[in-house]
Parts: C-alpha cells; sequence; structure tokens
C-alpha cells in the first residue's frame, strides 16, 4: 500500500508542468529549405526518436499511446492506443531498419509490437524486453547484451551498458522476470529487465543515447556529435555533468522531460519531477557542447562537424 501510494504521488506531481515557451531560443528544426541529406532527428515523445538517412529510418523507444495517470497510477490493465499510434506513425519514414529499446517498462516498449508489425523492423533489445515483446505477439527479436554490435542498412549499433534511476530508493518495475505467464496486461507487468544505452554511428557521425540513469554507470569516454541523455529524475540529473565531460558532445539534448501521462497533441509539457533549469545550469557550467530542444515530429538535421563550428559560435546557449 506504501509503495503504491508514492508512486501515486509521483504519477500526480508529475502530472503538472510548463511548457517550452520559456525555452524557445533553444527550440532547433529544419526550415522549409533545408537539405535532407544529413542525419535527421526527430523527437517521437518520452524517450522516443527517429533518426533518417538516406531513405533508412531507426527508432528508439517509440511511444505514443501515452497511457493515462491514473490507470497507472491504480495497476488497471494498459494497452497500445491503436487511434494515437495510427496518428503518429504519419511522422514515421516508409523504411524502418530497426527499432532499439532501452529497457521494458510500458513508456518505451508497449507500443512496440504494433510498431513492428506495421513496419516490419527488427527488434533489437534487451533479452527480457524480447521476452515481453513476445508474448505480446511479436515473432522474433534479436536479443543483445553490453558490448554486442550490430550493422543494420546503413547503421551501425553498439549495445552499452545502462542503469535506470531510482523513485524513492527503488527503480520502478525492478525484475529481469516477469511474474506470471502470458501476455503484460498492468503497468507492473512492464519490468524494466536490463537497461541498456545505444551508440549510433552513421554517415561519420556518433549519437550517443540512453534513457536516464545513475552515477554508478557512466556513458563511454568517447566524444559524440549528439548525446541524447535522460534527466528524468534526479539520479540523471546528478551524473550528468560527469556524463558531459566523458562524451564531450557537440550538442547535448536532454530527454524523457515531457509529461508522458498527456496525449501528444497536447503539446509538450515539462514533468513537475524533471528540473530543466538546473539541466540548463550545469550544462552551461560543462561547457561542453550546445544545448538544445526538440519539440514533438519537428525534425532537425545534426550538422556536420564543419558546418557546427561556425553555427555554435554565432548561437552559442545563454546560461542565465
Amino acid at each position: 500500500m506504501k509503495r503504491a501510494f508514492l508512486l501515486f504521488f509521483a504519477f500526480t506531481v508529475q502530472a503538472f508542468g510548463s511548457g517550452l515557451a520559456p525555452y524557445a531560443q533553444l527550440i532547433v528544426g529544419d526550415s522549409a529549405g533545408t537539405p535532407h541529406n544529413g542525419v535527421r532527428v526527430t523527437y517521437l515523445g518520452t524517450n522516443g526518436y527517429q533518426f533518417e538517412f538516406k531513405g533508412h529510418a531507426l527508432l528508439v523507444d517509440p511511444y505514443f499511446s501515452r497511457v493515462d495517470l491514473v490507470s497507472v497510477a491504480v495497476g488497471s490493465p494498459i494497452r497500445p492506443n491503436i487511434p494515437r499510434i495510427t496518428e503518429a506513425m504519419r511522422h514515421v519514414g516508409s523504411k524502418v531498419d530497426a527499432i532499439l529499446v532501452t529497457h521494458g517498462h510500458f513508456d518505451h516498449l508497449l507500443d512496440v509490437p504494433v510498431v513492428m508489425s506495421r513496419t516490419h523492423a527488427r527488434l533489437i533489445a534487451s533479452a527480457s524486453s524480447i521476452n515481453l515483446a513476445k508474448r505480446s505477439g511479436v515473432s522474433s527479436g534479436d536479443a543483445v547484451t553490453a558490448g554486442d554490435v550490430r550493422r543494420v542498412g546503413p547503421w551501425r549499433i553498439r549495445v552499452l551498458p545502462a542503469t535506470h534511476d531510482r523513485l524513492f530508493g527503488k527503480v520502478p518495475f525492478d525484475r529481469h522476470e516477469p511474474r506470471s505467464p502470458g501476455p503484460p496486461q498492468r503497468p507492473a507487468d512492464w519490468i524494466c529487465g536490463e537497461p541498456l544505452a545505444f551508440l549510433i554511428e552513421i554517415n561519420g557521425q556518433r549519437i550517443y543515447i540512453d534513457s536516464g540513469g545513475t552515477p554508478a554507470q557512466l556513458p563511454p569516454n568517447e566524444h559524440v556529435d549528439l548525446a541524447i541523455l535522460g534527466t528524468a529524475l534526479p539520479d540523471s540529473r546528478t551524473r550528468l555533468p560527469a556524463a558531459l565531460q566523458r562524451l564531450q558532445p557537440r550538442y547535448i539534448l536532454p530527454s524523457h522531460q515531457d509529461n508522458f501521462f498527456l496525449p501528444l497533441n497536447a503539446g509538450f509539457q515539462f514533468g513537475l519531477l524533471t528540473d530543466f533549469p538546473r539541466v540548463r545550469r550545469d550544462c552551461a557550467q560543462e561547457n561542453r557542447g550546445r544545448l538544445i530542444l526538440l519539440d514533438y515530429f519537428r525534425p532537425w538535421t545534426l550538422p556536420r562537424q564543419q558546418a557546427a563550428a561556425v553555427s555554435s559560435k554565432s548561437q552559442a546557449p545563454n546560461p542565465n
């Protein structure tokens, strides 16, 4: 009962936040005349992203159903919202090579079986996430663990170790095996399993992505062009400065900050458990790259190194 109350309290707090308007100068996106010959990044909500290059697409954690707060807080049965998935899929490329999943929680994996059925993409995830997906109707998946490398189409994908943030001292739904046989029905059935991060190499550029974590597990000590770092909870915000020191990214994109209990058509709102002002201050103090934000479904082409050097001088972030 105490745990249920704490989860309900946390989710209730998460339901009230502000939008992107105060940070409009940090939002990037392609203009109508932007050439489509680079790597395009599209934010899909929660920790979901689409990367596109020369007609190929790669998805990470696509989640469009946005299950409502009450259903999650009280543990009601949940299922993919087909109309919301159909609407969001209008923004997904026609050739999706693979879907990467960072861990098995519902806000990362729930919609993946439906998205796979519509894209015929290859699923790359931990063994526990593959197991959940198969229980939900997926016929196959590529189970990976930290240290593995996959080449899919033009993408080179390195699988990296990760951890999950704690909520009130414990990782939510922190199990590696489901409690009961059969398909997952309730939020707690979508267990965390083994969290993963990914380093994606494409077009001579490198993109690191995770969904958060703790200071106990940092990203690799390697330079990247874009670092997408989950910053939803205190653990991941605490590790942010050290993560930036190791990755030395040209661009920093904080992720998993929106209120994922609201439908995407309600527009971006920060969850109250997030603390973007702190994230912004830490990024400015580290001075490791340009801090950016993406709005839902607005593509942005990752600049090449030479163009980025000019851009960073003229568009340096304001730490205030």
